[in-house]
């Protein structure tokens, strides 16, 4: 099985694109611990979901685009995003790490009931959730234009 560490934002994760398909998944990571269909709130679509969990990572494969992959999780703690260890990082240097190269444009989310607190990076299609000040999971998606079109790497 192929380890994943590598979050590489719009592009996949490791030497996994966007826009692969289940077989090559299956051929590169095996079979998953769990597969799980789900409908996305608000859209009309159904995405099946494949969970590694030992090795803390979810793929996303969108039914409507010939099920390939169009998201990415991990709360994996090795992970690295530009180089560098993210699950070790506080929220400050996430915002920093990811304003240095070149991704600026961001939002937090914070709900104090769950204590949890989100940051969205619009441009990388990417949310970092942390809870009590944790980083506990980074998702990731495809990139797509202003017109909703898909930008496949």
């Amino acid at each position: 099985m192929k380890e994943l560490k590598e979050i590489k934002p719009m592009q996949g994760f490791g030497d996994i694109k966007f826009g692969v398909s289940r077989d090559e998944v299956l051929q590169l990571l095996g079979e998953p611990a769990e597969k799980e269909t789900i409908d996305v709130e608000g859209e009309i679509h159904e995405v099946e979901v494949w969970s590694y969990w030992e090795d803390g990572h979810s793929l996303y494969f969108e039914k409507d685009l010939n099920n390939v992959c169009t998201n990415f999780e991990t709360d994996n703690q090795d992970a690295l995003l530009f180089g560098e260890k993210v699950f070790d990082k506080s929220q400050d240097e996430i915002i920093a790490l990811m304003k240095k190269n070149n991704f600026s444009d961001f939002e937090i989310e914070d709900d104090p009931e769950l204590d949890e607190v989100i940051v969205f990076f619009h441009e990388a299609h990417m949310q970092f959730v942390f809870e009590n000040g944790r980083l506990e999971l980074v998702s990731w998606a495809v990139a797509m234009n202003d017109q909703e079109e898909i930008l496949w790497p």
